[in-house]
């Protein structure tokens, strides 16, 4: 079109308008670059379906959910007749190529050395985000370092099941919703819940959030979460660094951040000095210790050491990968079963034959929990269809290489589309629908098994979530705690 404009049309032209002309050729042409040069993908990629720079910026900044997104754009695409399961959209890192076809799933989690992590912070220093994430943690690391903490941290979360604490805290829990009246707001207090989990048996911390609905210490973090979360922040993060000064409000949202990083040095710190003086952590039994002295006596054990600034840094992995992903699980599983009574009668049976139908409250054991198949069936697929993460970290590639037939060049940014994966009815029969029997023996998800890497809620391979187990018992202990609690009623939504 502008070669057309500026060979046919400008000689045509009278001498007075040429001047204007030329200008509209370059101003044309400025655009034609713009549009092709940050408003697609590099042209290396875009033989992949993509979607569009202002449909995702339009989506960001209305603050359409997630959900919705994918119903109305990307879902269409995978599930097309034409799609291989593969393509691309803006993220944090530029354009970044989604992966929902099985097998190209299941070999970016297994081969770690041709899609490392990507550097999923650059550009993007002093921001909230990266003071909240960023430093020398599993989440981020990459090599011998990200191995030295892995071999570390791998021992400890498998020692720190706290299952009596998670009884105990579902008690507390109990005694608050009793005092909340017929109707409760189920999102909130499993936000509470789980914060008050991972400050007890993550580092021996009481939030106090179930307790105390104006506890300092929550509000501080639905700050630093909230503002996380900031479309606007996300695409000019100049406003975040260099432009901080213009926006007060935003400043002092880093301020309860920097007051939140100090309160974890100062309970590392104090660790420290309990574990020397053999001071226990009153939220556990003797037989049972919280993430933080785990990492700290692995040292002692010969298993490797961190220090308090790898320690600091994986308790803020921890509030992101522990926190928010499991409180989120909970309110859609409780939202699910209130929303088919037949399931929930199925999951509250389970737990009166295992847990004993007296009415007083019974704390699970770990055997127990292992008796719980249909309560695991009700998680399982609750985490298929809302689970804990749209997609995984970005990974870049190292080398040339292909992906359920399509050429996937060097240096690009891939991610596993964690949330469409589940959604997609060419993986899933009736994807949109909860139903636990897909993960009953020799359902659904059995039959899948052969089909490559199916269901992903926490990663696999050797970069898999490595709190999965602590998450997976918290919520085998609540639900059917819950199950027992409310016999002889049924709970619903409202």
């Amino acid at each position: 079109m502008i070669e057309v404009y500026q060979h046919q049309v400008i000689p045509r032209l009278t001498k007075k308008n040429k001047a204007v002309a030329i200008s509209t050729a370059v101003a044309l042409s400025l655009i034609y670059v713009i549009r092709d040069r940050y408003f697609k993908p590099p042209k290396n990629i875009r033989h992949l379906p993509y979607q569009g720079y202002l449909d995702v910026f339009r989506s960001s900044i209305t603050n359409e959910p997630y959900p919705d997104r994918a119903k109305r754009v990307l879902l269409p695409i995978i599930d097309s007749q034409s799609n291989n399961g593969i393509y691309v959209r803006l993220g944090r890192l530029g354009w970044e190529i989604h992966i929902t076809n099985p097998e190209a799933v299941k070999k970016v989690f297994l081969k770690q050395d041709l899609f490392p992590k990507a550097d999923a912070l650059k550009g993007k220093e002093n921001t909230l985000a990266a003071k909240f994430t960023n430093g020398p943690n599993l989440l981020f690391l990459n090599g011998s370092h990200w191995k030295t903490q892995r071999t570390i941290a791998n021992p400890a979360f498998h020692r720190a099941q706290p299952i009596q604490l998670f009884g105990r805290m579902t008690q507390e829990l109990f005694i608050k919703m009793e005092s909340l009246g017929k109707t409760i707001d189920i999102p909130n207090l499993m936000q509470r819940w789980t914060l008050d989990i991972i400050g007890k048996a993550g580092f021996g911390f009481d939030f106090n959030a179930v307790k105390d609905d104006n506890s300092a210490w929550v509000k501080t973090y639905d700050i630093i979460s909230d503002g996380m979360q900031d479309p606007l922040y996300f695409f000019f993060p100049i406003l975040d660094q260099a432009l901080l000064w213009l926006s007060p409000k935003r400043q002092a949202v880093h301020e309860e951040m920097r007051r939140f990083a100090n309160m974890l040095s100062e309970v590392i710190k104090k660790k420290r000095q309990d574990i020397e003086s053999g001071v226990q952590n009153d939220n556990l039994p003797e037989n049972e210790k919280d993430v933080l002295t785990l990492l700290i006596e692995s040292e002692q054990r010969g298993e490797g050491a961190l220090t308090d600034e790898e320690l600091r840094s994986n308790l803020h992995v921890l509030f992101v990968a522990g926190h928010d992903t499991t409180s989120n699980a909970l309110s859609f599983a409780l939202y699910y079963l209130a929303k088919h009574p037949e399931f929930q009668q199925r999951a509250r049976e389970e737990a009166l034959s295992i847990l004993g139908d007296t009415p007083n409250d019974i704390l699970p054991s770990s055997e127990q929990l292992k008796q719980m198949n249909y309560i695991n069936q009700v998680i399982k697929e609750t985490l298929r269809i809302n689970g804990p993460a749209a997609q995984i970290l970005p990974r870049r590639t190292q080398e040339d290489t292909v992906l359920a037939g399509a050429f996937i060049p060097k240096g690009s940014i891939v991610t596993v589309d964690l949330y469409n994966i589940h959604r997609s009815q060419k993986v899933w029969k009736d994807a949109n629908q909860f139903n636990p029997e897909r993960f009953a023996p020799k359902g659904e998800s059995s039959q899948l098994a052969g089909e490559g890497m199916t269901w992903v809620p926490f990663g696999n391979g050797a970069r898999q979530c490595v709190g999965m187990n602590f998450s997976l018992n918290e919520q085998r202990v609540l639900l059917s705690m819950m199950c027992k609690f409310s016999t002889p009623y049924a709970w619903r939504s409202a």
